[in-house]
């Protein structure tokens, strides 16, 4: 039977990442929906909105499968980078340093590294 919905918290356990998950149990790992991959373009493995991780397929059959352990970390910080900041204030700071890299001249995947929220779930996921 195919899953469409896993929580957070149990992804992360599946994936074998050691800690007290029980505060992302509220949140789903979804399959993104086409017109959401279709906006991605490629490459794009996952997007978290506040309280959603949206996978592509290639991801969610990898999280499924317990095999996505950096992944999940790097969008575990997204989640509480969203509950730290909220809707507002996060979307200000995410897309204000995108558009900030852009405007001086920094192709789209360089601004998008260079997106302060990025660099810190990059960094923690690599810490694992």
């Amino acid at each position: 039977m195919r899953r469409d919905r896993l929580d957070l918290g149990a992804a992360l356990r599946l994936s074998g990442v050691e800690g007290d998950f029980d505060r992302y149990a509220s949140v789903a790992v979804r399959r993104a929906p086409v017109w959401l991959l279709r906006v991605w373009g490629r490459g794009v493995d996952a997007m978290t909105l506040p309280r959603t991780v949206f996978a592509s397929e290639r991801a969610f059959e990898r999280i499924e499968a317990g095999r996505a352990q950096t992944l999940l970390v790097h969008e575990s910080v997204h989640v509480d980078q969203w509950r730290r900041y909220g809707r507002v204030a996060f979307l200000a700071r995410y897309l204000g340093d995108y558009l900030r890299g852009r405007a001086v001249g920094l192709p789209h995947h360089v601004a998008y590294r260079a997106i302060r929220f990025e660099r810190q779930a990059v960094d923690r996921a690599e810490l694992r």
